[in-house]
Parts: structure tokens; C-alpha cells; sequence
């Protein structure tokens, strides 16, 4: 860890040793924090936001089981990390600023093995039973001790309790962004002496004991809803100012959306995010929404970046296993016709793995983006060096002849020839591939390609299966290609060894579903996830996302979009939310407006 870089981040990290730490209110392995220690709430909330009414969502999730999301076969039911507090939280106008919740005060040691908190003297759960650090290593024993709790804090070696409310997490690496990252999710912090002699992973239909903000009020099947706690220790602590406004938060369970749409339309609930834009372009030209009382906008989400949806390739297999096959296949996959012709021409192509973030390749490398690519030279593809990355491109009208007479070569030199209508190799054998899903809808995008695929004389099908079978195929690797979603988190560094690295290859339950194995990938993750200044990790991404694209292991279908919501305007927002682009607020910064659910009331008595 180059400790003198990180010196330089003023308030954000003060090394010490672990006898001599040095306590802040925050920290940043990339950047000086935007808040300052006396800081009041943050820029993109309102602060005298008024609290009360209620609000209604929809959910596909099951309600049915309160267990702790590891180690358990049972999803638990939406809003629950409304009930529980963490250790600290992620700001949503910086890329990585993070402020103590639970923790009041965070420090680090000179080698950056070693984090500390101090809990607020003040934090309670909901039983009144104040919270001490002997929840904390509660939480943290029990998280590391399932098989995925350990994929997500396997980099912590030890949790040492030194009072009752100072708490030490020793490190097996020097801490980075990735792992403050995690620890603004998870763990939620659990109550030790509500969970004693009991596996908080076993499945329960008991009402949890939680901390945060909100607590059940009651449950079915069919719904759950939440009740704001009126003396929840944390209302006035600054992370949490102008958050939680409503008093009551309903859920109710549509596992139809065509149905939650409709149940949208008659106001039976409040607010709902539309995924599929054919319905985003189509369902909504309906009176209540050209009255103004059913509102449609989209909202900027920087959270997330890289494609929503790629095409995977089993790289494991013949003939996949060879990168002009793989390329040749995605020169075939015409986007823009299926965009004019599938989606009225909204999505926007993802050109790579972080587009529209400084973390993606653009145009030729930069200086020092070749100085660290220089001694891998003679592994990559020198079109890396070389050229700009492109995807083909087409008018969106009829075939793409170029793309396909180029897809047609590769494959030729691949040891691939047309003979008799069929695409066979030197043995004789014919190229076939099948798509592997358990989605229907996936149909609509695959089908069009595999008629494409016929012209260069390749035996296409989709296998659609159950999703538990389909689960089952792809850790047993029985695939050719399948569809998938490949949004990663910002700043990008904390799930690229999920996706891409060779260990992650290996494992049964990867993301990485193409089984890249590179070492040369590796190399570049971990000089991501270890960079210790914001310039190192955008040239190691950068340098990572081109070597990714030449690799050719995913075809990039349209980019992660800004988030498209219909809502009944009986709700008021701050006038800065769009700018909380990185860790964005969204309904916890709303509040019920009176006089405008009034307009509506009137309008539909």
C-alpha cells in the first residue's frame, strides 16, 4: 500500500498503529472526503423533509421467511434492510466516500491491515438493548462462517472486540474501496442475545430484531408493512438527516407484470420501475398520466455501469474455446436492427464493460495505460495497442453484409468452411450451437440472431429450461452460450474478480459464467482492486476493459440505463436528487406530500 499516497487524502485515511489510531468521521481510499467532520446531512436530501403518510410497492419477492440472507434456500421479503443498521454507509455524490452509521468514528492502521470502529454510545435495537461490539462480532462470526458470507468478508482474517465499543477487523490484504464498499451493505448488524443458540440462517416466520429505521408491522404471503420507528436511535445522526420520511412502507406481492401494471394504472399501489421498454414506450399513454396525476421520468443512476445484457460464450468448450470463433460470432449480432426493430430505437449499445464512465476504454491506449500494458505485449492481441475498439455497426435495415462476410473469414481461419448450406470444420463436423435459458422472453433477442447465424451456415437453438435445471447446467458447464446480466457495481474494481478472474472460473456458483481464464486479466484486476489513487485504478480498468473486449467472451447488448419509474405524484423529492448519481437515495429521500395526494383524491374519489 503506498502509504504516502494515501497521507495525502487529507481527513479521509489516517494510518496509525493499531495502539496509535486516529479516529475520523470518515474514510476514502480514492479521494478527499467531500464532508468534513461537523458536516449536518447530505447535499442531495432535504433536511426539513416532513415525515408521515404511506407509500405502496410492488414486489415479485415471496414473503415468508425473516432469516439472514446467507446460507438459506429461502429469498427473505423485500425491505428488509429498512430494519437493520450497518457500520457505515456510501455517500451518493462521491465515488467513494463512506461515513459511519452505527460506527461513529473509523480509523485504519499504518498498513493498512487493520480497521477499526467506534460504535455510537447512544445505538439501540428496537427492544431498547443498546448495541455493543459484541453484536458486531456476532454478525461478522456467523457471516463468515457460511460458504457465501465467506465470498463476500473472506478477506477478513479475525474480528477482535477490544470494549464494548470498539471493535477491530483484522485484514488478510491491505484494506481497499472494494471492501468499504461491502461493508456499507453487509453485514447488517444482528442482535446477539435475540439470536443466541439460534442460526440466523435457519428459516423463520418470526418478526425480526433490527436497529435500523424501520420495523414489521405485520405480514402474509401476499404482503408485508413496515412502520417507522418513532425513537429510532438514529433519526438525528447526519447520515441518515432528510431519509425515512414515511411513517408506514407497504409491499405488496404481483407475480405478474402485466397484472402489477394494470394494479398500477387503478392506483392500488405507488410507484413502479418499468424494465421492459416495449411497455415503457407503449402501456402508459393512458389519461391519468397525461392529467399529470400518473408521472413518467427517468432518473440517472450511476451505481451501476457495463452492459445490462450479454450474450456469454462457454469459452470452456470447443469451439468456443477459440477467440476468432468467438469474434466472429459477435460480428454476426446485428444491434441495431433489433433495436429499431425489437425495443423503437431506445436502447443505447454498451460499446464495452464500464461505458460512459472514466473507467472505460476509449480510442487508443494513453501513455500510462501502455507503460502497463508494455510487458504483456507479447500475449495480446496488437490490435489492443493498435486500435480503437469497435462493435460493428449497421443502417438497421436488412443484413449487415460486411459484418458477415468478416465473420465468415474469421471462421475460415478458425478451420470453419461452408460445405452443402453447413458450417463443418476439417473433421467433418458441424458447427451447432445452443442457447441455454430459462427466460422466454429471451426468444425475442435470440431468435432474430439465430436466423442470422443460418447464412453463415450454423445449426442455432434455444434450450429453455426451469431454472432450477438451468442452474444446474451452468455449474456443471453443460452450455454453449447463455443470456445474462453483467451490471457491475461503481467504482467497478469490487466485482471484477467475480466476473472475470481465473478463481472465479473455477467456482460452481461463479459469475463468471464464460470461464474466462487469463492470467493477463488477473494481473489487471489486481492492479485495480489494490490501486491506492483514483488515476491508478481508471488506467488499470481502462487497460483491463480493452484486453476483456479483444477477448470476445460476451457479446454487449444495450448499457445499463438510467432508471425509468411511474409513480403517482402524491410525493415530494428533493430538488438535487438526480445529482446523487453514485449511491442514489431514491424513495428514502421522498416524502408523502398532502396537498398533492389531496389533487388526486379529488380527482379519482
Amino acid at each position: 500500500m503506498k502509504v504516502a499516497s494515501l497521507t495525502m487524502l487529507c481527513l479521509v485515511v489516517n494510518f496509525a498503529s493499531a495502539e496509535d489510531l486516529v479516529f475520523t468521521h470518515g474514510l476514502s481510499m480514492l479521494h478527499e472526503l467531500k464532508y468534513g467532520p461537523n458536516f449536518e446531512g447530505f447535499d442531495y436530501v432535504n433536511p426539513d423533509a416532513p415525515q408521515g403518510g404511506v407509500i405502496t410497492l410492488p414486489t415479485s419477492t415471496n414473503v415468508r421467511n425473516f432469516a439472514g440472507e446467507f446460507d438459506n434456500n429461502n429469498d427473505g421479503p423485500p425491505g428488509m434492510g429498512y430494519v437493520y443498521d450497518t457500520l457505515i454507509v456510501r455517500s451518493g455524490d462521491e465515488l467513494g466516500g463512506y461515513y459511519g452509521r452505527l460506527a461513529k468514528s473509523v480509523a485504519v492502521s499504518a498498513d493498512g491491515r487493520l480497521l477499526a470502529f467506534r460504535l455510537h454510545l447512544e445505538a439501540r435495537f428496537h427492544d431498547g438493548t443498546p448495541i455493543t461490539t459484541k453484536d458486531v462480532k456476532f454478525t461478522f462470526d456467523w457471516v463468515l462462517s457460511t460458504v457465501e458470507g465467506g465470498m463476500y468478508l473472506g478477506w477478513i482474517e479475525s474480528v477482535e472486540v477490544v470494549t464494548d465499543h470498539e471493535i477491530h477487523l483484522h485484514l488478510k490484504e491491505p484494506l481497499d474501496d472494494s471492501n468499504l464498499r461491502i461493508l456499507s451493505y453487509e453485514p447488517r448488524i444482528f442482535p446477539e442475545h435475540h439470536w443466541r443458540g439460534k442460526n440466523p440462517s435457519d428459516s423463520t416466520p418470526d418478526f425480526p430484531l433490527g436497529s435500523g429505521p424501520y420495523r414489521v408491522a405485520s405480514w402474509h404471503q401476499g404482503y408485508i408493512k413496515f412502520e417507522r420507528v418513532a425513537d429510532y436511535w438514529g433519526n438525528n445522526i447526519p447520515v441518515n438527516k432528510g431519509l425515512f420520511n414515511f411513517e408506514e412502507i407497504h409491499f405488496d406481492v404481483y407475480r405478474d407484470a402485466t397484472v402489477a401494471r394494470e394494479a398500477l394504472r387503478k392506483g392500488l399501489f405507488d410507484y413502479y420501475r418499468e424494465s421492459d421498454v416495449r411497455h415503457w414506450v407503449s402501456s402508459y399513454d393512458v389519461p391519468v398520466v397525461h392529467a399529470g396525476y400518473l408521472k413518467k421520468t427517468e432518473q440517472t443512476l450511476r451505481v451501476v455501469t457495463g452492459p445490462s445484457t450479454v450474450i456469454s460464450f462457454n469459452s470452456r468448450r470447443d469451439p468456443f474455446d477459440d477467440v476468432r470463433v468467438r469474434e466472429a460470432l459477435s460480428m454476426t449480432f446485428d444491434f441495431d436492427w433489433q433495436n429499431r426493430t425489437l425495443h423503437s430505437g431506445v436502447h443505447k449499445r454498451a460499446t464495452g464493460y464500464f461505458p460512459d464512465t472514466p473507467f472505460g476504454a476509449t480510442g487508443l491506449p494513453t501513455r500510462d495505460e501502455l507503460e502497463l500494458l508494455e510487458s504483456m505485449r507479447e500475449s495480446l492481441d496488437s490490435r489492443v495497442f493498435e486500435e480503437a475498439f469497435v462493435l460493428p455497426e449497421s443502417s438497421g435495415k436488412g443484413r449487415n453484409r460486411g459484418s458477415l462476410v468478416k465473420a465468415a473469414g474469421l471462421l475460415a481461419e478458425a478451420g470453419w468452411r461452408v460445405n452443402d448450406g453447413e458450417l463443418r470444420n476439417t473433421a467433418g463436423e458441424t458447427f451447432e450451437l445452443e442457447f441455454l435459458s430459462n427466460n422466454v422472453n429471451n426468444r425475442r433477442v435470440l431468435l432474430p440472431y439465430i436466423d442470422t447465424l443460418r447464412f453463415l451456415g450454423i445449426k442455432a437453438n434455444i434450450r429453455l429450461v426451469e431454472t432450477a435445471q438451468y442452474i444446474n447446467l451452468l455449474r456443471l458447464r453443460e452450455f454453449d452460450a447463455t443470456m445474462q446480466p453483467l451490471t457491475i457495481m461503481m467504482p467497478p474494481i469490487i466485482q471484477l474478480p467475480t466476473f472475470f478472474s481465473t478463481a472465479a472460473a473455477e467456482q460452481p456458483h461463479s459469475a463468471n459464467i464464460a470461464g474466462i481464464r487469463d492470467p493477463i486479466i488477473d494481473v489487471l484486476i489486481e492492479q485495480a482492486t489494490q490501486s491506492t489513487d483514483m488515476a491508478a485504478m481508471i488506467t488499470a480498468c481502462r487497460a483491463l476493459d480493452r484486453v476483456l473486449l479483444r477477448g470476445y467472451y460476451h457479446i454487449p447488448l444495450e448499457i445499463t440505463s438510467d432508471m425509468r419509474i411511474i409513480y403517482w405524484d402524491r410525493f415530494g423529492q428533493p430538488a438535487t436528487n438526480e445529482l446523487a448519481s453514485y449511491e442514489s437515495p431514491g424513495l428514502n429521500a421522498w416524502w408523502y406530500d398532502g396537498e398533492k395526494a389531496a389533487r388526486i383524491e379529488a380527482a379519482f374519489p
